[in-house]
């Protein structure tokens, strides 16, 4: 992933590892509440959230793992998150900033 990023010139404002870092369901959604959109990729599949009231159980039951806490890799890239990974999905991401 970081390769991908690298190769994109991707700023990367806040990353975390969920093996080292436990977020529950309510910490996740006060990190992710304001973003402009949330992309979640899953295999090949990528699924994009934009976070509202209305869509808060849908995206958390999308973003939390079995252990309950949040999938990994997540990174904010700006007002936006990408969780889980997908090469295409990293690769296209930047030029959707500009």
């Amino acid at each position: 992933m970081q390769e991908v990023l690298d190769t994109q010139n991707v700023q990367v404002e806040n990353r975390s590892d969920a093996r080292k870092e436990k977020l529950d369901a309510t910490a996740v959604w006060a990190l992710i509440n304001s973003a402009k959109r949330i992309e979640v990729a899953k295999g090949k599949r990528v699924e994009t959230f934009v976070p509202t009231a209305e869509t808060q159980e849908s995206i958390l039951k999308t973003l939390m793992g079995r252990s309950g806490n949040l999938r990994a890799p997540t990174v904010q890239i700006g007002d936006v998150f990408l969780v889980g990974f997908n090469d295409e999905l990293y690769a296209e991401f930047p030029f959707s900033l500009r």
